[in-house]
């Protein structure tokens, strides 16, 4: 797998090319091809895709079972951002946490394979 993850967040979806990196420096380029803001975290979990408790409109950051590693705020449509983070092996999601984004579709499945 590549370390170098593109993609693109829009009403409803997270979409990357990869579902899958190794550990150590991952950097995801991230376009809002929305029509609204958006944000994009990086989170562990062991959660299921999708699955993340909702309290309100969205899930506590941080909450039991949710590590939220980095995150690029919420940035308005047609911009394009850059996060580089170290992740170590594990499940984790990319996901908007903006209100009421994760509960409609907001979130991918994303492993860092050791």
């Amino acid at each position: 797998p590549s370390n170098d993850i593109s993609g693109s967040l829009s009403e409803w979806a997270v979409i990357v090319d990869a579902a899958s990196a190794l550990a150590g420096d991952v950097t995801f380029t991230v376009t809002n091809a929305g029509a609204i803001g958006h944000e994009f975290l990086i989170v562990k979990t062991d959660f299921e895709n999708g699955k993340i408790p909702i309290v309100g409109d969205r899930f506590p950051e941080p909450s039991d079972g949710v590590e939220v590693i980095d995150e690029i705020g919420e940035f308005p449509p047609g911009e394009t951002n850059t996060l580089t983070v170290t992740l170590v092996p594990g499940k984790y999601q990319l996901v908007c946490n903006l209100p009421a984004h994760y509960a409609a579709g907001m979130h991918l499945a994303f492993t860092v394979i050791g």
